[in-house]
């Protein structure tokens, strides 16, 4: 069995073929900084100077960076949540769940009826587009 580190210990040790700066953006949910990256150098005399400018300058314009998204950082799949409900109303979530799926609806599953229940509450009150 491995022995157990603590995150700043693993994160601080290099990873072969691993970005350090990545790693760290990836573990803090922060941004990581952009690094410059130089364009090609072209060693070529001057005949051939203005081919290879406008080439260059073609082969810029067709490199483009990756947009900036706007807002924060946005996870993909679905996300954990604990809640505590009264007796009551977790219970008539179940049996809306079973009665649901016994009688072949589309929306059965607990985790959808309540996402049905609170988009439009979320979206009427400004917190979802």
């Amino acid at each position: 069995m491995t022995e157990r580190r603590s995150l700043s210990a693993a994160v601080s040790t290099q990873i072969p073929g691993t970005d350090p700066d990545i790693v760290r953006s990836f573990v803090t949910q922060k941004r990581p900084t952009e690094k410059f990256v130089p364009s090609p150098i072209s060693l070529s005399d001057e005949s051939t100077s203005k081919k290879t400018e406008s080439h260059d300058n073609e082969t810029t314009a067709s490199i483009t960076m990756p947009k900036k998204k706007a807002g924060r950082f946005q996870p993909i799949g679905l996300i954990p949540v604990t809640i505590r409900l009264r007796p009551e109303i977790a219970g008539a979530l179940k049996r809306a769940s079973l009665e649901r799926e016994l009688d072949g609806e589309d929306v059965f599953t607990q985790q959808d009826l309540v996402e049905n229940a609170l988009e439009p509450w979320l979206k009427e009150n400004g917190f979802l587009n």
